[in-house]
């Protein structure tokens, strides 16, 4: 007996978090861009505060550079 199986496997390749940076007309250091996604409201929160963080850490950086 001759069985087909079809099978759909669905892959996200879209990020879940998304940080753009970019200089302002001074020079300063700004965001362009930030998503952020999460199954819940709490994964969104912390994923947020680590991208404000690692900006943070950024901004720190070309200032002692």
């Amino acid at each position: 007996m001759f069985s087909r199986k079809k099978e759909i496997v669905a892959v996200n390749t879209e990020a879940k978090v998304t940080l753009k940076t970019g200089h302002d007309r001074n020079g300063t250091l700004i965001i362009k861009e930030l998503s952020i996604k999460g199954d819940t409201i709490d994964e969104v929160i912390e994923r947020t505060r680590e991208m404000l963080a690692e900006f943070n850490m950024m901004t720190i950086d070309m200032k002692v550079a």
